[in-house]
């Protein structure tokens, strides 16, 4: 991975990776693979996460999982970015065999740090399933997937329908008008680049959803995407916090939107 706009401590913590997974996995890993911000070209240390998935031949056992955790709690988060790291272990027969939503051996998040402290054994026993927000993920690879090591992402990836993505992403946001009070700058984005998909088919990052919205919604709505590209990028904005009631008019506009851009496609 070549990237002349990476921090050093990211270019470390990415270097590190390429090595714990070919530890970890040795003969059976396919590859390792980063969506999310970075691969948008909008990642941030900041304020933003480093999301990636890993690709194996094999389901890994129980105890490659924990070799796995006990790696990337020694040797990977000490140089996460603000929001931590977030990944998937997917076999290679499901990326090309599976369908949405998508089955992962094993998962990790900032969210379920507590529990894996807690009971380790326990948590890599039960943390499998499917996950219906990973065709994002994968569609985000598929269109600007970055690779840390291992095979090319058109070998071992397929395309995600765009049915597939938009069910992935609208259930992200499909309760954006109560999930707006607890999360804001989040669900404002995500709402706006969930409408510029549906508007021009491109997969957005978050702020180049919110600068997107600005010249393709109402102006009314302008001063709340504004304020949150300014706390979402970590730089200074004009705009004060928008109140609760402007918040949830947003969301019930912009869901109202992608209805309609839905009946649309469906006519």
């Amino acid at each position: 991975m070549n990237n002349p706009n990476l921090d050093a401590r990211t270019e470390i913590l990415v270097k590190n990776l390429r090595q714990v997974v070919t530890d970890v996995f040795g003969g059976n890993l396919v590859g390792v693979y980063i969506h999310g911000s970075l691969a948008l070209g909008s990642y941030n240390p900041h304020v933003s996460d480093l999301d990636y998935v890993i690709v194996v031949s094999r389901a890994p056992s129980k105890s490659t999982k924990l070799r796995l955790m006990r790696a990337t709690f020694d040797k990977l988060i000490p140089y996460a970015p603000q929001k931590g790291l977030e990944f998937h272990v997917l076999t290679q027969n499901e990326l090309k065999r599976g369908r949405h939503p998508f089955y992962f051996e094993l998962h990790y998040s900032p969210m379920h740090k507590r529990e894996y402290i807690d009971d380790p054994e326990a948590y890599v026993a039960a943390m499998h399933g499917l996950d219906p927000d990973l065709a994002v993920h994968l569609a985000v690879i598929w269109q600007s997937g970055i690779v840390v090591t291992g095979r090319p992402i058109r070998s071992v990836f397929r395309e995600i329908s765009p049915v597939d993505y938009f069910d992935s992403a609208l259930r992200d946001v499909s309760d954006a008008a109560t999930e707006i009070m607890e999360n804001p700058v989040y669900t404002i984005l995500n709402l706006c680049r969930l409408v510029g998909y549906m508007s021009d088919g491109i997969i957005l990052s978050k702020a180049d959803g919110g600068r997107w919205a600005i010249g393709h919604t109402d102006s009314m709505y302008n001063p709340i995407i504004k304020w949150a590209l300014a706390e979402y990028t970590g730089s200074s904005g004009e705009n004060r916090e928008p109140h609760k009631e402007a918040l949830t008019s947003f969301a019930q506009a912009m869901l109202a939107r992608i209805a309609a851009l839905q009946r649309r496609k469906e006519d």
